[in-house]
């Protein structure tokens, strides 16, 4: 797993910030981090909750809620990481798109982690802006389409909660 870095608490924002924001996250879960004293919320996207369990093809449980954590902290990979705020709120989180720099290349972390296949495009939000991503994921079986699972926002009893508007 990729080393985290745990700043200082997030500080209670009264507005989301408007310019990107850079620093080393504290990964809260599959969709959420500390940055920057900011806690933020990703994009587009909702990944497992830290206590969800999720079924793999053959059988047996696994913790799909900490592999989501674990997979973002593992794509973060201890490198600073910048997220470019969309202007609102969400539970009191800055809502945004984040990336980090990977040998010459910026990677989308929303993107990748509805690619890995431990969280979901959010049509509500993301206009189907990873519903891609989501479509290769499942294909390939990535992270929980391999086996059987409750979407997130089923699992929080938020039944529409990512449907398209």
């Amino acid at each position: 797993m990729g080393r985290e870095i745990f700043g200082p608490a997030p500080r209670t924002e009264r507005a989301a910030p408007r310019e990107p924001f850079s620093g080393q996250p504290r990964v809260i879960d599959g969709d959420t981090m500390d940055l920057d004293g900011i806690r933020v919320r990703m994009q587009g996207i909702d990944a497992f909750e830290h206590d969800q369990q999720c079924t793999r093809a053959g059988g047996g449980r696994f913790a799909c809620g900490a592999a989501a954590r674990a997979e973002l902290a593992e794509l973060i990979g201890g490198r600073e990481v910048t997220c470019t705020p969309d202007g609102s709120l969400t539970h009191g989180r800055t809502v945004a798109t984040c990336t980090v720099a990977d040998r010459g290349r910026t990677v989308n972390l929303n993107a990748a982690m509805v690619r890995s296949g431990l969280a979901f495009d959010c049509p509500r939000y993301s206009d189907g802006r990873y519903a891609r991503d989501e479509a290769a994921a499942k294909s390939e079986n990535a992270g929980a389409w391999g086996g059987r699972f409750t979407y997130p926002w089923t699992h929080r009893d938020r039944a529409n909660a990512c449907k398209a508007r």
